[in-house]
C-alpha cells in the first residue's frame, strides 16, 4: 500500500481540498508500511502496557474522545503513545474519523460540479438536435462507483481528476446501456417491441480487398455500440454513439458512507478463530465485520449525454435489409429512431439495471426526470394555487411498516429501508421529521441504533414517520 507524501509546507488541514484529494492522497493512515504494520501486530499480541491504556482511554473517554486525544500530538508524547495516523488503520477509529474529513463538500466543489455539467450543456449545444441526445435522471438509491480502486479503508472509490470529484465514466454508461439493449432485443421484455430481433444480422459491410474481400453482418447492437469480433476475427467495428462521463449534482452538502456487514468471514477466508468456533463452515457464531464505502447520496441529479456520429452511421446502415430500420429516419416527433431505441434502453437500465458499483443489491437505481419536473415553476394565481392541494394529493403514496430508519449526521438526511428499497428525506426536511418525534426515539435514531418504523413514502421521498396509537 503506498505512503501519503505530503509535503511540510501544505500542513495538516485539508479541509478546502477537494474530496478525491482528502479521500486519496491526503488521507492520513496511508502508512501500511512494514515496519508499521508489523509493530502494530506486536503491540495487540503483547496487550502492551500502551494498548491497554487505550482499552481504558476508551471506556472512560468514549470513542469520539479518544479519537481527539489521540490526534493531540502534546498528550500522546506526554502518555508515550504513538499518534492516530500510525496507530490505528483501516476500519478502526482513524478510519471513522477519515470519514468525518472526506465527506463534508465546500461551495467551490458545488460550484464545480455546476461549471462543469454547464461546460458540457454549452458543447452540447452546438450539435444539432438530430445529433446529441440528453437525459436528465434523479438516483433513487445511493450510487457507488470504483470500489474496487485500492484504498486503506478497503474500498475506492472514482474521481474524475484533476477535479477530484465523483463522477460516472462515459465507459460505464454506455456498458450498462448496451446490456439493456441486449436484453429488450433478445425479447425478454415484451413491453419493449421496439427492440426486438435488433440483435440479428440486419445490415453488411464489406472489409478486406481482392480474394479477402468479404462482408460482415451487423445488427442494430452493432452498429450502435460496436462488433466486438469472436477469437481469430479482427474485425471489429466501431459504434455510433459516444456516451459522455456524468458529473453527478450532489443532493446536500455531503457524500453519504453507507455500511455492509459481511457476516461469516471466517468461512469465505477460509481460517479458523477462537472467537469463531475453530470452524471454517458457515454457521451464526460467526464474526460480523462492517466495512465502511463512500456513495453519492440519493436524490443527486445526473445529466446523459450521447452522441451519434451520423456519417459513420449513414456507413453503417446503407447496406441493409428490407426488414432493417432505418436509424436515421425521422419519427412522427421528428427525432431520429436510434434516439427512441436509445431512450427505452435507458428507461429500462434506470428500472431494472442501475448505474455504478453493486447494482445487484440496488445501488445506483435512478428514475427519469419528467418534462413537468424539468420545467415546472412556482405558480402565483388563484387558479394554481387552489389546483395545488389536488396535484399532490394526486401523488401516490406507500406505508412501509417495520422500515429501519438512519440518520446521516455529514448531510443531515433521514433514511429509510425495506426490502432493498431507499426513501430519503434531504435536509431540512430530515432533520424537521426528526424533531417531531419523541426524544428516545429520537436519540435511538439519531445514534444510528437499531430502530423500525411505520413510514409514508411517496416516489422514494420519506415523507413521515408513523407513530403507534
Amino acid at each position: 500500500m503506498p505512503i501519503a507524501a505530503v509535503p511540510a509546507y501544505l500542513g495538516q488541514n485539508f479541509s478546502a481540498a477537494s474530496p478525491g484529494m482528502r479521500f486519496g492522497m491526503y488521507l492520513p493512515i496511508w502508512t501500511n508500511r512494514h515496519d508499521q504494520t508489523s509493530e502494530l501486530d506486536e503491540r495487540r499480541k503483547a496487550q502492551s502496557r500502551e494498548g491497554e491504556h487505550l482499552r481504558q482511554l476508551i471506556e472512560r473517554e468514549g470513542d469520539e474522545r479518544t479519537i481527539s486525544l489521540l490526534c493531540d500530538e502534546q498528550y500522546c508524547r506526554e502518555h508515550k503513545l504513538k499518534s492516530l495516523p500510525r496507530l490505528w488503520t483501516k476500519n478502526e477509529f482513524a478510519a471513522r474519523k477519515a470519514w468525518d474529513e472526506v465527506v463534508p463538500l465546500t461551495s467551490q466543489d458545488k460550484d464545480t460540479m455546476r461549471a462543469l455539467l454547464q461546460r458540457q450543456q454549452e458543447l452540447a449545444s452546438l450539435f444539432s438536435p438530430a445529433i446529441c441526445w440528453k437525459i436528465q435522471a434523479q438516483c433513487v438509491a445511493p450510487f457507488a462507483t470504483g470500489l474496487g480502486n485500492e484504498h486503506p479503508l478497503e474500498n475506492g472509490f472514482a474521481f474524475l481528476w484533476p477535479y477530484g470529484l465523483p463522477y460516472l465514466p462515459g465507459s460505464g454508461v454506455k456498458g450498462v446501456i448496451k446490456r439493456a439493449a441486449q436484453e429488450l432485443a433478445a425479447g425478454m421484455w415484451p413491453k419493449h417491441p421496439a427492440w426486438q430481433g435488433l440483435d440479428q444480422p440486419l445490415y453488411g459491410i464489406e472489409v478486406g480487398r481482392g480474394a479477402n474481400k468479404k462482408r460482415i453482418g451487423l445488427s442494430v447492437l452493432d452498429v450502435l455500440f460496436g462488433r466486438e469480433p469472436p477469437p481469430g476475427d479482427p474485425n471489429a467495428v466501431r459504434g455510433a454513439l459516444a456516451f459522455w462521463d456524468v458529473i453527478p449534482q450532489i443532493a446536500g452538502d455531503a457524500l453519504m458512507v453507507e455500511i455492509m456487514t459481511p457476516h461469516q468471514s471466517h468461512y469465505y477466508q477460509d481460517k479458523r478463530e477462537a472467537k469463531s468456533g475453530n470452524s471454517t463452515s458457515p454457521h451464526d457464531s460467526g464474526q460480523p465485520n462492517p466495512i465502511a464505502f463512500l456513495t453519492v447520496p440519493p436524490g443527486s441529479g445526473f445529466c446523459f449525454h450521447i452522441v451519434c456520429d451520423t456519417a459513420h452511421l449513414a456507413r453503417l446502415i446503407a447496406q441493409r435489409e428490407t426488414a432493417a430500420p432505418d436509424l436515421l429516419a425521422p419519427a412522427d416527433d421528428g427525432r431520429p429512431s436510434w434516439q427512441h431505441l436509445v431512450e427505452e434502453a435507458f428507461a429500462h437500465a434506470f428500472q431494472w439495471l442501475g448505474f455504478g458499483a453493486k447494482t445487484t443489491v440496488g445501488y445506483g437505481a435512478m428514475k427519469a426526470a419528467g418534462a413537468a419536473a424539468e420545467t415546472s415553476q412556482p405558480e402565483t394565481s388563484a387558479d394554481s394555487a387552489a389546483a395545488q392541494p389536488q396535484a399532490q394529493a394526486a401523488t401516490p403514496t406507500e406505508l412501509w411498516q417495520g422500515a429501519e430508519l438512519k440518520f446521516n449526521r455529514a448531510n443531515k438526511s433521514l433514511i429509510a429501508k425495506k426490502n432493498g428499497k431507499t426513501a430519503i428525506a434531504l435536509a431540512p426536511r430530515g432533520e424537521a421529521i426528526l424533531s417531531s418525534l419523541p426524544g428516545e426515539l429520537r436519540r435511538k435514531i439519531e445514534a444510528n441504533q437499531f430502530v423500525r418504523a411505520t413510514v409514508q413514502v411517496s416516489e422514494g421521498t420519506l415523507i413521515a414517520i408513523e407513530l403507534p396509537s
